[in-house]
C-alpha cells in the first residue's frame, strides 16, 4: 500500500505572488489551503498547489484594477462569457487600457467606481437593471446622467438605446466657429437637424444666431419625441433628462 503523504502545514506561494499554507484533506486527493489573509478555498490537488495555480479572488488581473471576488455570479456558462461579464469587461477597458485610449483619447480620463472594481457588485446591478426587452442595441451609459461625468459607477449609469445614446452625443461636425446644426450656404445660414443618420433641413436665415435657434427648438423637440418612444423601456431617470435637455451653442 502506497504511503500517503501528509502535505498539512506546507507552505507555497500563488502563481500571484500570494502565500497559502495546506491546512486539511478535504478527501483522498484534495485540500484545503489559507491565505495569508485569512480566506480559505478548498479541493485543490497537491499538483496544483504546488505549482502555486490557486487564485485569490481579489486579486486585481483586470487592467491591474478588476477582480472576480466571491459570490454567486460566473464569468461563463455553459462555455459562453455572460453578458455581466462582458459588460464589466468592456467599461474597465474603456478606463483602464492604454490601448484603447490610444484609439479614443477621450476615455483617457475615465475611472470606475471602487466598488465596481469587483466583478460581484457589478454583476449584482447588472441583474437589477438588465431587462428583457434590451438586446446588443443597448448600451452602458455614463453620461446621461451626470453631465461632464468622468466616472462608472451606479448613481451615474444607465442602459439606454443605440438611438438615445448617439442623439445626446456633442456633434464632432462643425463648420468654422459657427453654431452646431448650423451651416454657411452663400450669403445665408442654413440649420440643419441629424435624424438617424440622415439630415434634414430646417430652414435658411439671415444670421447664424437664428438659424442656430430654429436648431435648437428642432433638436429639443426631437429629443423629446425619442423619449416619448422609449418612455416604457428606459429608466425614468434618463427620461427626465431627455425632457429636460437644453441644446447648448457648442453641443
Amino acid at each position: 500500500m502506497a504511503r500517503i503523504v501528509n502535505h498539512i502545514g506546507e507552505k507555497y506561494t500563488t502563481f500571484e505572488g500570494y502565500e497559502i499554507e495546506v491546512i486539511s484533506l478535504v478527501n483522498s486527493s484534495k485540500y484545503s489551503v489559507r491565505f495569508k489573509c485569512g480566506l480559505i478555498k478548498n479541493n485543490f490537488t497537491y499538483a496544483l498547489i504546488k505549482r502555486g495555480r490557486v487564485s485569490y479572488p481579489y486579486h486585481p488581473k483586470i487592467y491591474k484594477v478588476g477582480f472576480s471576488g466571491i459570490g454567486v455570479y460566473k464569468s461563463t456558462k455553459g462555455g459562453k462569457i455572460n453578458k455581466n461579464y462582458n459588460t464589466w469587461i468592456s467599461m474597465l477597458r474603456r478606463a483602464y487600457c492604454e490601448k484603447h485610449h490610444e484609439k479614443y483619447p477621450t476615455y483617457k480620463d475615465v475611472t470606475v467606481c471602487d466598488e465596481w472594481h469587483n466583478f460581484q457588485n457589478f454583476a449584482k446591478w447588472f441583474e437589477e437593471n438588465w431587462k428583457d426587452h434590451m438586446d446588443s442595441s443597448w448600451h452602458l451609459d455614463k453620461d446621461i446622467l451626470s453631465e461632464q461625468n468622468k466616472t462608472y459607477s451606479p448613481q451615474t449609469c444607465a442602459f439606454v438605446p443605440h438611438e438615445i445614446n448617439t442623439i445626446l452625443l456633442k456633434s464632432t461636425i462643425r463648420v468654422g466657429n459657427l453654431p452646431v446644426g448650423v451651416f454657411k450656404v452663400g450669403k445665408k445660414f442654413q440649420a440643419k437637424i441629424n435624424k438617424n443618420g440622415n439630415y434634414i433641413l430646417i430652414g435658411y436665415f439671415n444670421t447664424s444666431e437664428l438659424a442656430f435657434q430654429a436648431y435648437k427648438i428642432a433638436k429639443e423637440e426631437y429629443i423629446k419625441e425619442v423619449a416619448d418612444k422609449w418612455k416604457r423601456f428606459i429608466d425614468p431617470r434618463v427620461y427626465k433628462i431627455m425632457y429636460e435637455h437644453k441644446i447648448k451653442l457648442r453641443d
